[in-house]
């Protein structure tokens, strides 16, 4: 019997790891905005493109959480901002879920699925793939990244082993490891910088590591999230698909950003040209920023452990003030 998945807050990166998962044969409902939702519903699934010519995969999508039905897998893409509202919709889906995962920002986002469905069916879960909307029913895959998978206690286990071949056949990439919360923290000291040399100023992610100013405050912000790690008892590495933050943190400061340069010209020639942070596009369209998640976080950490994060906390500021006037 195929496995019945469920993706809560199928927007672009959702909607892509519902179709893999749909690939691979698993029954996939998704949880979406009613236009996305509504459009899925029409064509019978959902139209993938990039990497190769469009394809057309079949699954179901809701807009009413009233509507969703029980799943073994639940795999939670919402903003951060939201994860509690929408998970509070979904009492009628929670006494049967077998494995929760989240592939959001930050890290506080497992905690969040233990308060839902309790410690004994959540898995960490970290992604580095990149998607957009290119119209409601259509999703464009922009980032072929790498998803890592975990058990929170660093046990290997059959099950995740299960999630991973799923997401694999369905042409995803995937690492499984029983050093998940170390890929989550590499993940945020990574996405926090990367989030504000790229949203902030507006510009693709290439273009950003490219020009030094930029590149040196990503380099800054980077060594703040790796103290706040640090003290926290969390040892970085160097993910493969990831950047090597250990190593960027561990580099002089000039050689540091050389090496993020270098990154910047690596993509450039490469085609990577049009990869645009959550974060970009969420400023683009006018949307609620997940501030609270990556920078918020690490300031509150931060704040807890004694450690100084001047640029981290300019930019929560800066973010929090955007939001503020957009509001």
């Amino acid at each position: 019997m195929a496995p019945r998945v469920l993706v809560v807050g199928a927007g672009a990166l959702g909607t892509l790891y519902g179709a893999a998962m749909a690939r691979a044969g698993a029954d996939v409902q998704l949880l979406g905005r009613r236009a996305h939702a509504e459009a899925i519903e029409a064509a019978g699934g959902v139209t993938v493109e990039g990497f190769g010519p469009a394809s057309h995969v079949a699954l179901r999508a809701a807009w009413d959480a009233q509507a969703v039905e029980p799943a073994e897998i639940v795999i939670v893409m919402t903003k951060s901002h939201d994860t509690e509202r929408a998970l509070g919709t979904l009492d009628h889906v929670r006494a049967g879920v077998e494995v929760a995962v989240s592939f959001q920002n930050g890290v506080e986002k497992d905690a969040l699925l233990v308060a839902w469905c309790g410690p004994e069916a959540v898995v960490g879960g970290m992604s580095m793939v990149g998607a957009t909307l290119a119209t409601p029913g259509v999703v464009r895959h922009t980032l072929a990244g790498t998803t890592y998978v975990g058990e929170l206690t660093g046990e290997r286990s059959a099950r995740v082993k299960r999630l991973a071949g799923l997401l694999e056949r369905g042409g995803m990439p995937v690492v499984t490891t029983d050093r998940i919360v170390s890929a989550e923290w590499s993940k945020l000291v990574h996405a926090a910088p990367t989030m504000t040399i790229t949203a902030l100023p507006r510009v693709p992610f290439h273009r950003a590591l490219l020009d030094r100013s930029l590149a040196s405050a990503y380099v800054e912000s980077l060594r703040e999230g790796a103290a706040v790690a640090a003290a926290a008892g969390v040892e970085l590495d160097d993910w493969p698909g990831m950047f090597p933050v250990r190593t960027l943190a561990a580099l002089s400061r000039a050689e540091a950003i050389a090496a993020v340069r270098e990154r910047g010209r690596q993509m450039a020639a490469a085609g990577a040209t049009d990869v645009r942070v959550s974060m970009l596009a969420d400023i683009e369209a006018g949307r609620p920023l997940e501030t609270g998640a990556v920078h918020g976080f690490l300031v509150r950490a931060a704040q807890r452990r004694g450690v100084d994060v001047p640029v981290t906390r300019a930019a929560l500021d800066l973010f929090l003030a955007l939001d503020a006037v957009r509001a």
